[in-house]
């Protein structure tokens, strides 16, 4: 059931509300700070009592960013920085109204969830976002990513900036060394998730839409292509053999699965793999060579705080956006660990983030996948492939539970 269903007349008033909150919030902000130095730069801090509460995805920001961002500001800003331990916590709280995101200025979405917050009407467009320093800095790609429509929460040219992305990663392919069948090599790519012999031996998170891309991209297709075929297809065809090679199908359970060695491969974001990888040298990794899937992390703007006095969340939210996007605070060294920031990413690849900010330093270690544990990554030939996993058309959606059905059914 959707929820917070809004007419036409409703999106009207929504916006034009948003735009007075917008000017006020500017306003707000430029007529009562102050200035002070920190790394070299002049930045402004408020000189009336000012708090910024930030409910944030655990370990999605570093542990000593809440310190660092409050040295910025002066003693009038009080910053409070909460944890929680999943996206789907804080979906569910910005749902229910939850004490999770009670009362907070800002909160962690992945980009798979703005459609839905936004179609819901659970977050809200960042003030001031397409005027601030941090949106200038994003190349075009994530300036389309955060774009959305209002009503559906889809990508779209006309829409505003829902999200301000702070770091990124990728589905990884991890493996058991002593776990594979007999004359099976380690898995490179999409296709060899496919090999029979891996039946009853995957595990994958509950997310039928990585089951799709990886169907997808198997066919040399786009992960987010429009008409993907019926029933009877070569897609469908692969949905139904990878489902046959999944033993295990479950957030929580298909990391676990390849650590006590039930499961032989899963494949799963970035951040879930390498969680179970650094614990055992059983474990090898890889990134789809033909291009790999793409998810973020993004700051949101719950809708809740409408009511907050001045009609919406802390005029420091701005600074706290720009702080998590500045080149100072991109760290190449540790890889993929911990996630990348946007800002070494243009589409392309990384190797022109180092242009852009050639103070950032390189990983120092590894020079294979078999090293991406100590900061290796892929090279450009393989993010240039990659994409996001935006919503799904009408017509693909569609297409694919027809063919959800039709596996079933069998």
């Amino acid at each position: 059931t959707t929820t917070g269903a809004r007419t036409r007349r409703a999106l009207a008033r929504d916006a034009a509300s948003s735009a007075i909150a917008a000017m006020a919030w500017r306003a707000c902000a430029a007529g009562a700070t102050t200035a002070v130095t920190h790394e070299g730069r002049t930045r402004p801090a408020y000189a009336f009592d000012a708090a910024l509460r930030v409910a944030t995805l655990r370990r999605s920001a570093p542990p000593n960013a809440a310190n660092e961002f409050s040295r910025t500001q002066t003693n009038r800003v009080k910053f409070k920085m909460t944890a929680v331990a999943s996206v789907g916590e804080i979906y569910g709280s910005l749902a229910r109204g939850g004490k999770k995101t009670r009362g907070a200025d800002a909160t962690t979405l992945g980009d798979e969830w703005l459609a839905p917050a936004i179609a819901n009407g659970l977050i809200r467009p960042i003030p001031g976002a397409e005027s601030s320093a941090w949106f200038a800095r994003l190349s075009p790609v994530w300036r389309t990513l955060v774009r959305r429509d209002a009503r559906t929460g889809r990508v779209s040219a006309g829409g505003e900036i829902y999200g301000a992305p702070y770091r990124f990663g990728c589905a990884v392919i991890a493996y058991r060394k002593d776990k594979l069948p007999k004359g099976v090599k380690p898995p490179r790519d999409w296709e060899d998730l496919f090999d029979p012999r891996l039946k009853g031996l995957i595990g994958m998170p509950n997310a039928p839409r990585l089951v799709l891309s990886a169907a997808l991209k198997a066919e040399g297709m786009s992960a987010n292509a429009s008409d993907i075929g019926g029933a009877d297809g070569r897609v469908s065809a692969r949905v139904r053999a990878l489902r046959e090679n999944v033993k295990v199908f479950d957030d929580l359970q298909y990391t676990q699965a390849i650590a006590c060695g039930d499961c032989a491969v899963v494949i799963g974001p970035s951040e879930d793999v390498f969680s179970v990888a650094r614990r055992s040298t059983l474990i090898g990794l890889a990134v789809p060579s033909s291009g790999t899937t793409l998810w973020s992390d993004c700051w949101v703007v719950p809708t809740a705080t409408v009511a907050n006095k001045g009609g919406g969340p802390s005029p420091v939210l701005e600074q706290w956006i720009d702080y998590t996007l500045q080149p100072a605070r991109v760290n190449m060294r540790v890889g993929l660990k911990g996630g990348i920031s946007p800002l070494m990413f243009d589409g392309r690849g990384v190797d022109g983030g180092y242009a852009r900010y050639p103070n950032v330093a390189r990983p120092v270690l590894g020079s294979d996948d078999g090293d991406m544990l100590k900061g290796w990554i892929p090279d450009d030939s393989v993010w240039s492939a990659s994409e996001f996993q935006l919503p799904l058309s009408d017509r693909a959606r569609a297409q694919y539970v027809a063919m959800s059905q039709a596996i079933v059914r069998r």
